[in-house]
């Protein structure tokens, strides 16, 4: 215990003596970068500044940054005290154009004084160029800090996974998947993520949390820092074996870095260093069932557990007057895909589009509440009326079989409102009563004029046997063009490959439109949309089997050159950066828009 109070003294002692140091404020980054690859441009200064200010970093693209770090560490050799403290802000950046580019100096602030650092010269070229910090750029060498190289980082120390809540269900039952990342590292940052695209699947997002909270776990034995990245509610769309993709995730962790030791203090001090990771979670299998037995003729998608019930406000009523007709459908399970069936109206009554009312909330077994649908409906004459019943089948996961909801028909009696005139109720007459009116009534004419004989006829007429041929040639013609309509409407798959590049436009018209409303969120999406559609619909890949590794794999059938692909992956990539990391996005929205408008022109031209 004394020689314990004698220690922390000696370094209460040591930073009260240490004198001030010169101020040095370095920046480091590789000389030269391929285009399209990510790289770090590191800051470091050895004193606690009060603000940074980072530079323009155009032309590059900042993927993520900046991410600090420091150390502190206190030295003697030969009786000379030295204390070393550093400070690192950290940037991921990307390389999207070729030349030879200047980073202004970055700008911080320590004790009221002003410091910028050096320039940066980075020069972007075509090859694979493999990006090193211990180069030309460097400009912190020499300081004598001897730091040992990082271990790797271990798989057990740091991995992702997606779990799901059931892995056997039949087809329409729904499911939730999460994503989630174990680590028992310091974690600065996420470079790059990639979730599973769900191929087969109905998805709907339950959470995509923008700051990730950890929870401690218990994992074979070890504890771990478990934090949610993704929840998604998911229903799958055919039966058989349906594979989740990987999520893939490139993440900088901190790694503790031991100095080489010169005095007995340097056991308590040492330095972290960032260290990047790339993580890889397994595929995971569901097994989807088909639905047992014969599937009844009501039957509309439900799986689950539902009730539907009919009502309405007034069955006794006047010719022109409004009533309600309200179905409620409420229980668990796939509520957003079940279709209500329309009840079957009379003639007489005239129906305004339903109002349809979702209220469930998506939980993690599924989604619990009711889905109501309200119709309008204003009699127009007056008399009784029926409104039919009618059946709603759905399969019931508890007995897994399928069950039949009859609704009841309904008697409606429309009385005759006196307080109108003739002319109000003739003028509300259905169709069918006026075309009878229309053919028993006829009025007398007084004065029919002079009548004459006419022996004309235009069959016999020259005019009559000169047209005739012309008319029937473009009869003729009319047909073909009919039948060749037809045949190429037949062919849906050709008419998704005309009709892509419209389609495509588009969507990129509605993303120019999100620009303009400062829409970031629905902007990305559209232009995901864009480009994804495009590529179904042009290659005449079914959306079922649309992967970027299928899609690609035709463009080079097809002999598309490599620079347009590996634009067309980058700017993929941006978009799903941007939708699921939007506050560390550091690129225009007009020049993804320009570029997604290149990609899809440049294609249109080429296949």
């Amino acid at each position: 215990m004394m020689k314990k109070t004698v220690t922390l003294i000696y370094l209460l002692f040591l930073t009260c003596i240490i004198g001030a140091q010169d101020i040095s404020f370095k920046a480091s980054a590789p000389a030269s970068v391929a285009r399209g690859n990510q790289f770090r441009l590191i800051y470091t200064v050895n004193a606690q500044p009060s603000s940074f200010k980072n530079p323009s970093f155009t032309p590059f693209d900042v993927l993520m940054g900046p991410s600090t770090s420091s150390s502190t560490s206190i030295s003697i050799v030969n009786g000379q005290m030295s204390q070393n403290i550093s400070y690192t802000y950290t940037f991921i950046l990307s390389a999207s154009k070729e030349g030879k580019f200047t980073i202004p100096p970055a700008e911080i602030v320590v004790k009221g004084k002003s410091y910028k650092s050096n320039p940066i010269s980075i020069e972007v070229t075509k090859g694979n160029v493999t990006a090193t910090t211990n180069n030309t750029n460097s400009q912190n060498q020499g300081n004598g800090d001897n730091l040992s190289q990082p271990a790797n980082v271990s798989n057990d120390d740091i991995f992702i996974r997606v779990n799901v809540s059931k892995t056997s269900v039949y087809q329409g039952e729904q499911l939730v998947a999460a994503i989630y990342i174990y680590t028992r590292l310091n974690i600065a940052g996420f470079e790059n993520m990639k979730f599973p695209n769900f191929n087969g699947f109905w998805s709907e997002d339950l959470e995509n949390p923008t700051q990730i909270s950890l929870h401690q776990e218990y994992v074979n034995g070890k504890l771990y820092n478990v934090g949610l990245l993704k929840k998604v509610l998911l229903s799958p769309e055919r039966s058989g074996k349906l594979v989740i993709s990987p999520a893939q995730a490139t993440v900088v962790v901190q790694q503790r870095v031991q100095k080489q030791q010169r005095s007995i203090f340097d056991d308590f001090f040492g330095s972290y260093q960032n260290v990047t990771k790339n993580l890889t979670s397994p595929e995971v299998t569901i097994h989807v069932k088909e639905l047992p037995g014969t599937k009844p003729l009501a039957f509309s998608g439900g799986v689950g557990s539902f009730n539907l019930e009919s009502h309405i406000d007034k069955t006794n009523l006047k010719m022109n007057e409004a009533f309600n007709y309200t179905l409620k459908l409420s229980g668990t399970g796939n509520l957003k895909l079940v279709d209500i069936p329309k009840p079957k109206f009379p003639n007489d009554f005239e129906v305004y589009e339903p109002k349809i009312t979702n209220a469930y909330n998506n939980k993690g077994n599924g989604s619990i509440g009711s889905k109501i649908v309200s119709y309008l409906v204003i009699p127009r004459h007056y008399g009784d009326y029926t409104i039919p019943g009618f059946d709603f089948s759905y399969f019931d996961l508890k007995s897994q079989t399928f069950k039949t909801i009859h609704i009841n028909e309904v008697s409606i009696a429309v009385s005759k409102d006196s307080t109108q005139s003739a002319n109000a109720v003739i003028s509300e007459f259905a169709k069918k009563d006026v075309n009878i009116l229309g053919s028993d009534i006829r009025y007398i004419k007084k004065d029919v004029g002079t009548l004459t004989e006419n022996n004309h006829f235009i069959f016999g007429d020259l005019l009559f046997e000169l047209a005739f041929p012309f008319f029937l040639l473009i009869l003729l013609l009319l047909l073909f063009l009919r039948r060749k309509q037809i045949k190429e409407r037949s062919n849906i798959l050709a008419m998704r490959n005309r009709k892509a590049n419209k389609v495509a436009t588009k969507r990129l018209s509605m993303a120019y439109k999100c620009i303009k409303n400062n829409n970031d969120s629905n902007f990305y999406e559209e232009i995901n949309k864009a480009l994804w559609g495009y590529l179904s619909d042009k290659l005449i890949i079914p959306v079922s089997e649309l992967t970027r590794e299928s899609a690609i794999e035709k463009l080079k059938e097809k002999n598309i050159d490599e620079t347009l692909i590996t634009e067309l992956n980058e700017t993929l990539d941006q978009c799903e950066y941007a939708r699921y990391a939007p506050s560390a996005v550091s690129f225009k929205n007009t020049d993804i828009y320009a570029k997604a408008s290149k990609i899809i022109r440049s294609l249109e031209s080429l296949i």
